[in-house]
């Protein structure tokens, strides 16, 4: 199961992705639009979370994105899920040997 709101620090200081899996380094994060217009300048937000992005990704987390309409297709969100799950695992694997 994944950790809600897992918390993570990176060169840039302390972030916060929707959802995380420690063993894994795999930060599931829900892309809606109210995070990108509603809460700051929109130039500002993308800024911001590609700068913080950026920075997990130097320390190894794989990022995997939700949509709204990803919600409507469970079985294939699940799919995609599951891909990327196996995916960040042979990483992890990789790095360890």
């Amino acid at each position: 199961m994944p950790e809600p709101q897992i918390e993570l620090v990176s060169r840039f200081g302390r972030h916060r992705g929707d959802f995380g899996w420690r063993e894994l380094r795999l930060i599931a994060e829900f892309d809606g639009r109210t995070k990108y217009f509603d809460c700051k300048p929109t130039d500002q937000a993308i800024f911001e979370e590609r700068r913080r992005e950026k920075a997990l990704m130097e320390d190894d987390w794989t990022f995997f994105r939700i949509e709204w309409d990803d919600l409507s297709a469970p079985a294939v969100l699940k799919s995609r899920l599951i891909v990327a799950m196996d995916k960040a695992a042979a990483w992890v694997r990789l790095r360890a040997s």
